[in-house]
């Protein structure tokens, strides 16, 4: 089964002059434990389709299923908390915070023990290819590719079993 099914869905706005038809028609199936990009040219669509994937806009027509459920019907909020983690292209760390700070974090607002927020905030990291020495680092001592990794593991470490990135 499917872990996100996209039926028919469109999405437009309006701008000061006209009416943008963002993402038009769009049918496709992801499945669990798979990794697919979607790629197109700048203006294409590609984060509004996101944005709809995470449930942070609706479609004007068609649905989005997770796991056979109409996101529609769905609490957005607690989707995203439990079940979908969004990256953004600007990756959102805390200036104040080493990278391991701002990967426990969210963790911690979340009623997670320090203990335990540590070890799955470590755990990530080293998932996404960090060394130790990067996690006492803040992020203007960061490579932008590394705090993009350091994006990527906050949202792993958040748990949940979707992942959604908006990367150049």
């Amino acid at each position: 089964m499917e872990q996100i099914k996209v039926e028919h869905i469109s999405y437009s706005y309006q701008n000061q002059y006209q009416k943008i038809e963002a993402v038009k028609d769009i049918s496709c199936g992801f499945e669990a434990g798979s990794l697919y990009a979607i790629v197109g040219e700048s203006g294409s669509g590609k984060s509004t389709f996101l944005s709809l994937l995470a449930g942070l806009d609706a479609p004007d027509s068609g649905r989005v299923l997770i796991g056979g459920t109409d996101l529609a019907t769905m609490d957005r909020d607690a989707y995203r908390r439990k079940q979908a983690a969004v990256v953004y292209q600007a990756f959102h760390l805390l200036p104040l915070l080493t990278a391991l700070e701002n990967v426990m974090y969210p963790l911690e607002l979340k009623g997670i023990s320090r203990k335990e927020a540590m070890q799955r905030a470590v755990e990530s990291l080293e998932e996404v290819g960090l060394d130790q020495k990067i996690f006492r680092q803040y992020p203007k001592m960061m490579s932008g590719g590394e705090q993009q990794r350091v994006a990527i593991a906050r949202a792993m470490a958040a748990g949940g079993n979707i992942l959604l990135a908006d990367v150049n």
